[in-house]
């Protein structure tokens, strides 16, 4: 599954959490993150503006989830009849981690909020270019921007993963897998996550219905994905809908997620701790 470029929308809209890459190189990757944010920090101090490290903290293995992963049918039987794809499930329980974890706050949020039109856009700029000297200090690769970073990851990633779509036997698994579902045949990175795919675009038309007010434009390149804030009765007949969806996807899904699955998380894990992630 490609990154996603979205916008996270706030108060009645918000990022739906995709399947994360597996932090097999955890320990590395907040080292090299460490290292980013110390370059920025200084790069802004030289600069004369105010700037607080803000490396994400370390991510810990949840319970199945190096399992699920792995395209293991059990651990991933297990996840979706009580989660579905994670979709509604952070609706249904608000007080459970393993859809509503910790979320990591910006610790400059404050001052940001502080600056007036005129200073934020300054600082913006100049963060931009600190950030871009850290990546260029830190990871010896070229960026001219924080957007141009994602972008040049997103591209990576899409690369590194399409020697999948050019497997026989995948291809042959995925044909499959797409008949069973009832959907047009397509490649082996297309299919995974196709179905939960269609379940965040339902809660994202839920939501943008339940929207106060004029919606938030994107930016040229990016989409907005909404979020719904039901209360958990609510969303618990979205989320039954979508445990069944979820399992169907499995039952077809049983040949290809085994195959698929676990080279697709080693290359998402190793493009990631190429950009420092």
């Amino acid at each position: 599954m490609f990154i996603a470029k979205a916008i996270a929308v706030t108060l009645l809209a918000g990022s739906f959490g995709g399947p994360a890459s597996p932090p097999s190189g955890a320990t590395a990757a907040h080292d090299t993150q460490s290292k980013l944010e110390a370059e920025r920090v200084a790069c802004m101090t030289e600069r004369g503006l105010d700037y607080l490290a803000s490396p994400e903290p370390r991510r810990e293995w949840q319970p199945g989830e190096r399992e699920r992963l792995a395209g293991d049918l059990d651990a991933l039987r297990a996840y979706r009849a009580r989660y579905g794809f994670g979709v509604w499930s952070p609706n249904v329980y608000p007080k459970d981690k393993v859809v509503n974890p910790v979320q990591h706050e910006n610790p400059n949020n404050g001052m940001l909020m502080s600056l007036s039109a005129g200073q934020l856009k300054k600082w913006r700029a100049a963060d931009d270019s600190c950030f871009s000297q850290a990546v260029k200090e830190v990871l010896g690769r070229t960026v001219t921007s924080q957007d141009d970073y994602y972008d040049q990851l997103e591209a990576a990633m899409g690369k590194s993963l399409s020697v999948l779509d050019q497997d026989k036997e995948l291809v042959r698994l995925g044909r499959r897998f797409a008949a069973c579902l009832g959907v047009e045949p397509a490649e082996p990175t297309a299919l995974d996550g196709l179905s939960r795919t269609k379940i965040v675009r339902q809660a994202s038309d839920v939501a943008r219905k339940a929207w106060k007010g004029e919606l938030p434009k994107a930016p040229r390149g990016r989409t907005i994905t909404f979020r719904p804030n039901l209360k958990p009765a609510q969303a618990r007949p979205y989320l039954d809908k979508e445990i069944k969806a979820a399992l169907k996807d499995l039952e077809c899904g049983e040949d290809f997620y085994p195959a698929y699955s676990p080279r697709a998380m080693e290359i998402r894990s190793r493009v990631d701790q190429e950009f420092g992630r």
